[in-house]
């Protein structure tokens, strides 16, 4: 990062809310005249040099970024410091890239089985090929339990907390200091918090994975990841993204920038709301059990208080043994306000179904259908209504 971006000492410290309005911004008034509020955005595929000295030594390859993706990497370290971030068009893309990266024939990943279903996919087919093999362990398993799988090949520790669809959040940590005792390496999926409400990186993971998709983004209009590398790793995930081409255009970093933007205020709206909503569900006699880590009776709640600022609005809830498949779908299809989609972290309110059999390869503690609802920035009255009447027609038909 450029130095002189940099506050200077004599700066009175600064909020995290206001770092972030300010980051990656470009204009500083101690060094320029004018400047646009925004930076522009600076599309190159190829980037010309002086002489032919400076392209051997400093390499400056479209792929490698440009002005306007660099803005964006300065903004997102202002969120979760880290000593490097690299950006790819998709969350999966980012995971992919570091997993990569970080395992050679032969090694052994240990992961969450409340992890993103497409990163299981991932190690059951392209990484298993390649020879490395993966296992899984419980979320709801005690930091012992899970370090008595660690083998003597296990090279990364891959996390997700809270889970993906089922919630529970790990003693983050603990693990990771686990982990780099036995020179593994931790990692995270750290969509869920967006970063802004989990530092990860400073809770000892060495790379902090987030699905720009989502809240940064916050207008389901961008596929973009990025991975948040400390300077042990950075060098190793660099040269795989560089040498499998990972890279954005210009004009989708431009538009997470600017979403980054109002990340906080629409995070915190959503976060009200969803609690009105879980909190609503609660009541509900078709539900079994709503999954909210900021809920008392949600496993690892207490680890979530110690170690959260806040909570997103994604969560989940699990319809009671009586209601199979077919009510599940009548009860989804009933929606209005919610919008049947796979992603989530917009201003839109989103629902899955999902049947957690086909996802867990450990223990399922609760009936198989789960209900995952992403809340948006609706009237929290509105989209309870919604529910209440989806509900209604799940019975009626």
């Amino acid at each position: 990062m450029n130095d002189s971006r940099k506050l200077s000492d004599s700066r009175p410290a600064r909020q995290r809310t206001t770092r972030l309005l300010h980051a990656g911004r470009g204009f500083d008034p101690a060094r320029d005249e004018t400047g646009p509020v925004n930076p522009p955005v600076m599309r190159a595929s190829t980037i010309l040099t002086r002489d032919v000295e400076t392209l051997e030594t400093k390499a400056p390859y479209g792929t490698k970024g440009t002005d306007t993706t660099r803005a964006l990497c300065e903004a997102l370290l202002e969120i979760e410091p880290a000593a490097e971030c690299l950006l790819y068009p998709s969350g999966l893309a980012a995971i992919a890239g570091v997993v990569l990266g970080l395992t050679s024939t032969g090694d052994h990943v240990l992961l969450s089985d409340g992890l993103y279903y497409p990163t299981r996919r991932l190690m059951n087919t392209l990484m298993a090929r390649f020879g490395v093999s993966a296992s899984y362990f419980s979320p709801r398993a005690g930091v012992d339990e899970i370090i008595g799988m660690m083998e003597g090949n296990t090279r990364v520790l891959f996390l997700e907390s809270p889970a993906s669809d089922s919630l529970e959040v790990l003693d983050v940590p603990a693990l990771a200091q686990a982990a780099r005792e036995r020179g593994i390496t931790p990692v995270i999926d750290n969509t869920w918090s967006a970063g802004w409400l989990f530092d990860a990186i400073s809770a000892g993971c060495s790379v902090s994975i987030q699905a720009l998709t989502k809240y940064q983004s916050g207008h389901a209009d961008v596929l973009m990841g990025a991975a948040l590398c400390s300077a042990e790793v950075a060098e190793r995930v660099r040269t795989a993204a560089l040498t499998m081409g990972q890279c954005v255009g210009a004009d989708d970093a431009w538009l997470v920038l600017r979403g980054l933007r109002s990340m906080d205020v629409r995070m915190r709206q959503a976060e009200k709301n969803a609690l009105k909503v879980a909190e609503w569900l609660m009541t509900r006699d078709e539900v079994e059990v709503v999954l909210h880590p900021a809920l008392p009776h949600c496993h690892g709640h207490e680890i979530f208080r110690r170690d959260f600022s806040g909570a997103a609005a994604l969560f989940s809830f699990v319809l009671k043994p009586d209601y199979g498949e077919a009510e599940g779908r009548r009860f989804v299809d009933s929606l209005q306000l919610f919008g049947i989609g796979a992603s989530w972290g917009g201003y839109e309110s989103l629902v899955m179904l999902k049947d957690m059999r086909r996802l867990r390869s450990t223990e399922w503690p609760h009936a198989p259908w789960l209900v995952r609802l992403s809340v948006g920035l609706e009237d929290a009255d509105d989209l309870i209504a919604d529910l209440e009447s989806a509900f209604a027609q799940m019975h009626a038909a």
